[in-house]
């Protein structure tokens, strides 16, 4: 049987833009920006290195992190949503703020005739694009392009990772990642005594980050709650993702999140 052209030839892409980079650049030294810009890409970098199979495209303050080889397969969807999440929870340990979107299609990465720059382009990078533009919260979104090819194959399995606390669907078909992995993969051997503290030394560093993710995104909530500030263009970014990772972890697993970075379970990392 012969694969649909877009199937066969298409992409999975995550578009990742870094929230407030303006204003970083408006307030902060060359050299502050250039170490926001290097945490960023040393999470991608890592990931690149692991997993061999995808590539990174960077410019100003938006990432695209692209499979490499065209085609879809399942173990493309799978690792681009899971080293999503963990690229994500990166940046938040490092107290920097994302959002962006995981679709599948055509996505052209070529160089120029002339052998001196990158030309890329696609449909996969507009539909994340235009969605990632859309948000209003803290986190990444899984398009139907990058989700049904991998429904069809595997019936069921969307909405068993749903009740997995993976994502929750939203009424449109979009999927919302929870980016905190470890900390939910780990909870139920937490619970039984399998995972020794302090937490910062173990499965460094996604545990870790997840942790200080989680603990970032509390932090900064509550920052504007105190100030009664709830309607902002920012503050709404951080209440809408708190009310998000409440629904999807539920109230155990959020408090132990909670627990998990207090200083009796967790000593902080030399570089933090």
């Amino acid at each position: 049987m012969k694969q649909h052209t877009s199937i066969a030839q298409g992409r999975y892409l995550l578009f990742l833009d870094i929230l407030g980079f303006r204003q970083l650049v408006e307030t902060n030294s060359t050299q502050d920006i250039y170490a926001v810009i290097d945490d960023a890409l040393s999470a991608f970098d890592r990931w690149e290195k692991l997993n061999g199979l995808f590539k990174t495209i960077y410019f100003s303050d938006t990432f695209i992190f692209y499979q490499e080889p065209k085609g879809y397969s399942d173990w493309a969807f799978l690792d681009v949503y899971a080293i999503g999440g963990m690229v994500l929870s990166a940046l938040l340990a490092k107290g920097i703020p994302a959002r962006g979107a995981i679709s599948f299609g055509e996505f052209e990465v070529k160089l120029d005739a002339t052998d001196r720059h990158q030309v890329y382009f696609g449909k996969a990078l507009i539909e994340a694009y235009q969605a990632e533009q859309l948000e209003k919260w803290i986190g990444i979104t899984i398009l139907p392009s990058a989700w049904k090819p991998y429904e069809a194959i595997n019936p069921g399995t969307i909405d068993a990772l749903a009740s997995e606390r993976v994502w929750s669907k939203r009424d449109d078909d979009v999927l919302l990642l929870n980016p905190f992995i470890k900390l939910r993969s780990w909870y139920t051997s937490a619970l039984i005594g399998e995972v020794d503290k302090p937490y910062s030394s173990w499965n460094a560093p996604e545990f870790p980050n997840d942790i200080l993710g989680f603990k970032f995104i509390r932090e900064k909530a509550d920052f504007y709650a105190a100030r009664n500030d709830f309607t902002s263009t920012l503050a709404i970014k951080y209440h809408t993702t708190i009310r998000f990772l409440e629904s999807i972890l539920g109230d155990q697993l959020y408090k132990w999140g909670e627990e998990a970075a207090l200083p009796g379970n967790f000593y902080p990392r030399q570089d933090d």
